[in-house]
């Protein structure tokens, strides 16, 4: 096929389609039935409006007070009474002991990273802490508490500034 045959089959192919599409130029429109009178005194567009409106006013929710739920789903522990509570409690006096604060220190040797220099090698110790993990060397003061006596390659010695103890730390396999 060339071209011509193509075009020509193409503009068939509309033409054919717009004729099919168009509506047919003699129809007679049907009127619908003249309304009855029990329909006229049901529907009229204005009072079905307003009917509906008014149904719709009715339904709207009211706001609802917040109130705290019986149980907290990440709670383990049943939730006290209210008034069980402040006879449970006993009163804070002076004889109140406070809890024994652990003096030792909840630092861990996590490890130890060396560097090779030309005059030797140089130890990091890699401390866990409760403030994080501290890469310290020797003479490094640690949690202002401790400072970094010797740095072996599987311990660490902490002297204690206030005492001058030492703290052993060694890696645990």
């Amino acid at each position: 096929m060339t071209w011509k045959s193509y075009a020509a089959a193409s503009g068939a192919t509309v033409l054919a389609g717009w004729l099919a599409s168009t509506p047919p130029v003699g129809v007679v429109q049907i009127r619908p039935a003249a309304p009855s009178r029990s329909s006229r005194a049901v529907a009229t567009p204005s009072s079905d409006i307003v009917e509906q409106a008014s149904r719709l006013q009715a339904r709207i929710r009211r706001e609802t007070v917040y109130v705290r739920p019986q149980r907290n789903p990440f709670q383990f522990e049943a939730r006290p009474a209210v008034g069980a509570a402040a006879v449970s409690e006993p009163a804070p006096s002076a004889e109140t002991v406070a809890p024994a604060i652990d003096s030792t220190p909840s630092v861990t040797l996590a490890g130890v990273a060396e560097e090779r220099l030309q005059t030797g090698v140089e130890r990091t110790a890699i401390l866990s802490s409760p403030i994080g993990v501290l890469l310290v060397r020797v003479g490094d003061e640690v949690l202002g508490q401790y400072r970094v006596a010797v740095v072996e390659e599987e311990t660490v010695e902490l002297l204690n500034l206030s005492d001058g103890s030492t703290l052993r730390l060694s890696l645990a396999r």
